[in-house]
């Protein structure tokens, strides 16, 4: 794939005007219509003023209008930032102002939040394909440099507010050209999975594009149910998809309980934590033949910069993969340090650094002699070992960073916003995995202010209007006070797990009737022995990936089937006793 992105999408809408682009809940496009739509609104852009280093917001849903104004954004020369609609008032109202954009593009009906000093808003306009296309105007402005900024991303941050990576073009397209070299360059259709926003949600939009494949987009609702999702891959015939390894291990599941198999799959990358190949994975491996599994890896700072592809057939894959070796234009250097060694990477995936926080850029992104050179380098906070075969092996963080579901937590960023309650004096964050249980969930430990006796629904309620889902504490642990080490450093390790911190727990309900039994999938999913009747399924540490897997073992138990939409609905014990009863009547 030689050559700049925009001029890779364009020689594509060239050879191949009529063949499906994008595939969205509320329309579709062709290579024309997109190449046409796209350059109209990078003229508006321009237009505008918007010029190479010039941020532009755009906020909008999954949708035809969003592939439109990323794709935009770049032909026109500045560099996008996607604010994902459905985050947290406060989460926005941060990501405009810490951002800098110039301009902001919202799909009507959302609303801006009120920035001082905040960029020139502009609506989205929404596009129907018309079958008719004419000539695509082409945008008057400077040519972007290499070191220019494409696309900005949001990762979390120590310091209690995320912080914006600012990511050049040498990055994207560099990106771009190896993923489709190692894995195909071919018109692959590709499912658009990852949150808008993302590092992966850029790799997914072009490379589909840059293939002249056709990217296909699920609604928010549907993307949120992994059985639909799974369904859809089958119905589309999707061919290259993008996941967490957590989704992953439960889209395997749901192949091996209910036969659901997308049959040309082709392309399956994961990344985001460290992968761990299940009997399901291997068995669902097993029924894919043709289907090859790319073990990604790389922080936000340089997107993928380390990848491995699994080979031979899947019984005989390790448990463990390794992360592999570096990208082309990529350099891996192994640090040693008192906690073990350290990753740090350079090379042409760098990220420029922090949006105007040149302290945080200095602290993470150093110079240092790899190969007898002098080069900047990011230090990833990764702990790895390198094999004999030179491929890197993760062993995990020299600090308190975290990963739950893909997403990179750091546990500072979430205890800082809990510390905004009124009642809490004291707050730590931590991982936990239930016993039987495959998924991370973040635990916070509260000290309540004297006198106040907060309850752990309302600090949950207070963590949910501040930040995104994926960095809500699943669980809220109050405790007069919390653990220390002898050096006087709180002691993790000691800390309680959830339904113990009274020093007692619950016996598992016996089986016998249709409510014990739902009691014990869900007590045994969520790690919880107790499980009240009427408590909402989120409120005890559920997400939309342990749903899956309740729902999945709820048609083991009693052949009934329902979505995790439907589940979803009215998730407390009562309804879903009532709706599984209702179900089995039938």
């Amino acid at each position: 794939m030689p050559g700049r992105v925009v001029e890779v999408i364009a020689a594509q809408a060239r050879r191949r005007p009529r063949a499906a682009a994008l595939v969205a809940p509320d329309g579709r496009l062709d290579y024309a219509e997109l190449d046409r739509t796209s350059a109209e609104l990078a003229s508006r852009l321009t237009q505008q003023g918007v010029r190479p280093g010039d941020v532009v917001l755009v906020q909008a849903s999954r949708g035809v209008a969003l592939g439109v104004a990323v794709l935009a954004v770049l032909r026109s020369g500045g560099a996008f930032c996607v604010v994902d609609p459905q985050y947290p008032a406060h989460r926005i109202q941060h990501m405009w102002r810490r951002s800098h954009a110039r301009l902001a593009l919202i799909e009507p009906g959302l609303q801006a939040p009120d920035v001082p000093d905040g960029p020139v808003v502009l609506p989205l306009p929404q596009y129907a394909t018309s079958g008719t296309v004419h000539g695509a105007p082409v945008p008057l402005r400077p040519e972007p440099g290499s070191e220019d900024p494409a696309y900005l991303v949001f990762t979390s941050g120590s310091t209690g507010e995320p912080k914006a990576v600012s990511m050049p073009h040498r990055c994207l397209d560099n990106l771009i050209q190896w993923t489709l070299a190692s894995t195909s360059p071919e018109p692959l259709r590709t499912l658009l999975f990852a949150p808008l926003g993302f590092d992966v949600f850029v790799q997914e939009v072009f490379t589909a594009w840059c293939s002249g494949g056709c990217l296909y987009t699920p609604s928010d609702t549907e993307r949120v149910d992994l059985q639909r999702v799974w369904e859809l891959c089958r119905e589309w015939e999707i061919q290259r998809i993008f996941l967490p390894p957590v989704a992953l291990r439960r889209l395997a599941e749901l192949t091996v309980e209910f036969g659901i198999l997308p049959g040309v799959l082709r392309e399956v990358a994961v990344a985001g934590e460290a992968l761990y190949i299940t009997p399901a994975i291997r068995e669902l491996f097993g029924r894919l033949p043709a289907a090859r599994l790319h073990n990604h890896y790389g922080p936000a700072e340089t997107h993928v910069a380390v990848a491995h592809t699994l080979s031979g057939p899947s019984h005989s894959w390790p448990a463990f993969p390794p992360i592999g070796r570096p990208l082309p234009g990529m350099t891996a250097h192994v640090v040693p340090l008192e906690e073990g060694d350290e990753l740090w990477l350079a090379g042409v995936g760098l990220a420029h650094g922090y949006v105007h926080d040149q302290h945080q850029t200095e602290e993470r992104f150093r110079s240092t002699r790899i190969n007898g050179r002098t080069v900047r380098a990011y230090r990833t906070g990764d702990l790895v070992r390198e094999r004999p075969d030179g491929a890197l092996e993760y062993l995990g963080r020299t600090d308190g960073q975290l990963k739950i579901r893909g997403y990179r937590v750091e546990p500072g960023d979430i205890e800082t916003t809990m510390l905004r309650h009124s009642a809490v004096q004291e707050c730590v964050v931590v991982a936990w995995t239930p016993p039987n249980s495959e998924e991370r969930r973040l635990v916070a430990h509260v000290v309540a202010v004297p006198g106040r006796a907060p309850d752990a629904g309302e600090l949950r309620d207070h963590a949910a209007e501040l930040l995104p889902d994926y960095m809500v504490p699943h669980h809220v642990v109050l405790t007069p006070a919390l653990s220390l080490s002898p050096n006087g450093k709180i002691d993790r390790r000691r800390l309680s797990a959830p339904g113990d911190a009274d020093g007692s727990a619950a016996p598992h309900p016996e089986p016998g009737d249709v409510r014990s039994a739902v009691a014990v999938i869900w007590s045994t999913v969520l790690g919880i022995a107790d499980i009240p009747h009427d408590r909402h399924f989120m409120d005890l540490g559920g997400t939309s990936l342990s749903a899956a897997l309740v729902v999945t073992r709820l048609h083991q138990r009693f052949q009934v089937k329902v979505s995790v939409q439907e589940f979803l609905y009215e998730p407390t014990l009562d309804a879903i006793t009532a709706l599984i009863t209702e179900r089995a009547a039938a």
